[in-house]
Formats: C-alpha cells, sequence, structure tokens
C-alpha cells in the first residue's frame, strides 16, 4: 500500500538531509481497521528517510494505531498533504514551533503544572488546520504538561462522532471546552489555568503516573481535600500497568494524608460488582492499603460468597491489614 505520493518522498528526502541523528518514531497497532495504513506509512518513512528508525510499542492503552512524536505529542493521523510539513519539523526538533508563542503567553504557559490534553481534530486537505496544529504543538514544545494529539476525522469517523466534530480544525481542551477554527493560545491557556483539577480526566491523570509523578496526583488530591473522581477509574483499570501506577499513588497519599486515602473506599465498593475479576483482587489490596475500617463489613462478605482463592486471599490480607 503506497500512501506517500512521489512529491511528498522527494520532500522528505530534502528533509531527512537536514537531519543529523538517528529519530525514533514510536507507533502502536490496536486491532484497528487502520492499522495496516499505519504500519505501511511507518515502513515507507523509515524507508525514504533513512534517519528514521521506527519503534513499536506493544503496551499502551490507545483505541486507535497512533504516531508517537516525542513524550507528548501524538498523531492518529497520517500526517500526509498540508499536515506533513509540521509533522517532519515537530519529529525533527520538539520546539520547532515555540517560536510562534508570544511572551505574554509563554508567560502564563510557565504556571502551568498539571496536565492539559489537547484533541485537535483535522482533516487532509483543510488549508487552516496546519496553523493551529502548529500553534498547539509550539505550547508543546514549551511546557511537557501540554499534551497534543492530532486526530484525522475523515480517517477515525467514529472519533468524530464521539466528540461531535463537524467541522475542521476543532480544537477539544480535555473533553471539556472547545474551540472550532482558529484558536486563541492566550485564552487557551488562561483556561488550562483555570480549569479545577479535580476536573482532570483519567487520561490526564495517568500520564502524570507514566511520567513518574505519582507523588504530583497525591499532592493535587490531598492539595484539594479530594479523591478526583477520574481517579477511581485507573484503580479499577483493566490494564494492570496502569492499576499498578494508581496503587502506587495510594501508598503515597497514606503517608501523605491518611484520612483522604480512606475516602476510596466508598467509591471503590460501589464499583466492585462490575469490574473484572481479574481486576477485583487488586482492589481488595487497594482497600486494605486504604487504612479505612469501614471496609471490614464489605470484605467479610466478600470471604462469604466468593469462590476465586485469589479473590478470597486478597481480601483476607485486607482483613488482616486493617484489624
Amino acid at each position: 500500500m503506497n500512501s506517500i505520493s512521489d512529491q511528498q518522498e522527494v520532500r522528505i528526502r530534502q528533509w531527512a538531509e537536514t537531519v543529523g541523528e538517528t529519530l525514533t518514531l514510536r507507533y502502536t497497532t490496536s486491532g484497528h481497521v487502520q492499522d495496516q495504513p499505519f504500519r505501511s506509512f511507518v515502513d515507507q518513512l523509515a524507508g525514504i528517510a533513512g534517519c528514521i528508525r521506527p519503534k513499536k510499542e506493544s503496551d499502551l492503552p490507545v483505541e486507535r494505531p497512533t504516531l508517537f512524536v516525542g513524550p507528548h505529542v501524538a498523531y492518529q493521523a497520517l500526517p500526509l498533504d498540508r499536515e506533513l510539513e509540521p509533522f517532519l519539523a515537530v519529529l525533527a526538533n520538539g520546539a520547532a514551533f515555540t517560536d510562534q508563542i508570544g511572551p505574554d503567553v509563554r508567560a502564563q504557559l510557565e504556571r502551568l503544572g498539571v496536565p492539559a490534553l489537547l484533541k485537535v481534530y483535522v482533516t487532509p486537505h483543510c488549508p487552516f488546520c496546519p496553523a493551529t496544529v502548529t500553534t498547539l504543538l509550539g505550547l508543546a514544545g514549551l511546557n511537557e504538561n501540554v499534551w497534543v494529539t492530532v486526530i484525522d476525522g475523515m480517517l477515525y469517523p467514529e472519533a468524530a462522532d464521539q466528540d461531535r466534530i463537524s467541522s475542521a480544525p476543532t480544537v477539544i481542551l480535555d473533553d471539556q471546552f472547545r474551540w472550532t477554527g482558529s484558536v486563541d493560545a492566550l485564552e487557551l491557556v488562561t483556561l488550562m489555568l483555570d480549569r479545577d483539577p479535580a476536573g482532570l480526566s483519567a487520561d490526564a491523570l495517568r500520564g502524570m503516573i507514566e511520567d513518574a509523578d505519582a507523588d504530583g496526583v497525591a499532592r493535587l488530591m490531598s492539595d484539594h481535600n479530594q479523591i478526583f473522581p477520574a481517579f477511581i477509574e485507573l484503580l479499577i483499570h483493566p490494564r494492570w500497568s496502569v492499576r499498578l501506577g494508581a496503587m502506587v499513588v495510594i501508598e503515597t497519599l497514606v503517608e501523605m494524608a491518611p484520612a483522604l486515602a480512606g475516602q476510596v473506599v466508598e467509591p471503590l465498593l460501589a464499583a466492585f460488582a462490575t469490574i473484572d475479576d481479574t481486576v477485583k483482587g487488586d482492589v481488595l489490596h487497594v482497600l486494605g492499603e486504604a487504612g479505612n475500617r469501614d471496609a471490614l463489613p464489605f470484605l467479610s462478605r466478600v470471604l462469604e460468597v466468593e469462590t476465586d482463592e485469589e479473590i478470597c486471599d486478597a481480601a483476607s490480607e485486607a482483613i488482616e491489614k486493617l484489624t
């Protein structure tokens, strides 16, 4: 399958001649119908530009095949046509578009201390999309808490339908705020700063944990004296690595704010019947670690009704921890 045109191949070769180092292009597939086009694109790009080393990631929780440019920029799009130039630029230099961000925006952006997840929907021939994408890439290049995902709404119509996209470009912040057409960088950053951290999404919190900042998540919740609703999603997540990171947060929170840590009990008990058996043992472990003795009657009932040996062992260990 040939997705890169002859004209684009010429441009890629010219670009590659200016790159003086090996660039790793991480990507993942997900069992999606678009897996093959993404693999084909990566193979073609690496074949044309000898400086690119593809690396397939096998354990990333994504719904769609994705290209990763650095730690905080993702393309759920084949960056061709108008999107090729910004993609190549940021692949070679994560700070490629920071010069487009004015000093007033930079000053505000320096204050951003929690993740801001930005999705920008584009289409291959959209004349206005590259300017919006480069603005977001510039913000991401200045602050590692800005995460950008570029999504081709034509390639992924199910995602566009889910996010109620009717035109491109459309920018969405934390699945809550949106802009259609041009986006004002200062307005966007101001809203990032004014958000209530308790409204952070599960993806934002997971991103902090995966960046080895479990302490930061625990500190945020401690400072606001609240278990963030999205954090519970991480404790019952089907993927083991995600749950493990959330459990590290709980362990930190027990030391930092033990009474607050105990507040995870009620939402976990409410969710217990809906989660898979492979997750229940970890949830029971958290109930023991949280130190809230209100969980004891529930743990005793688990021993009475459960037949799975591992679940019963986890419940027994949690009871022992709490008594």
